[in-house]
């Protein structure tokens, strides 16, 4: 079974309608066969964007994260040394917190592809081999 990283921005999308990229991951979702990781962090993120949007939007992505869906995983102590390497690394792209998590579990559970919407930070991230981490999720037309 594939596992795969999800960022914050689809689970955003995928309880706001009026998100660009709201079909693209329904429809993804729908269709997905194995095992969607995140951390933490990326769900604190989408949580706080979902209850900035709607009270409807905030309740959705929480009734579905207590189904299970999504694996959340929490940081350990030694991923905040590769975080912080990270930060330095790509300290002109202002990256978020959330984002260089992402990256470190990856490198830690030895994952290679994620959904994300964020095109543009994870086309330059790349992981501690060189490669960049392969996103699943097409663009909207």
């Amino acid at each position: 079974m594939a596992r795969v990283l999800v960022d914050s921005g689809p689970l955003i999308a995928l309880f706001d309608a009026d998100d660009r990229w709201h079909a693209g991951i329904k429809a993804f979702i729908k269709d997905f066969r194995g095992e969607l990781v995140t951390s933490a962090a990326s769900v604190t993120e989408a949580a706080w964007i979902t209850s900035r949007l709607a009270p409807a939007c905030f309740d959705g992505l929480l009734a579905w994260l207590a189904k299970g869906p999504v694996t959340i995983s929490n940081l350990l102590t030694e991923d905040c040394a590769r975080i912080r390497q990270l930060a330095g690394k790509y300290r002109d792209l202002d990256p978020d917190f959330a984002d260089l998590a992402l990256l470190a579990l990856a490198e830690r559970l030895g994952l290679k592809s994620i959904v994300t919407v964020d095109v543009r930070d994870f086309s330059v991230y790349r992981l501690r081999n060189g490669k960049r981490l392969v996103n699943l999720l097409k663009a909207p037309a």
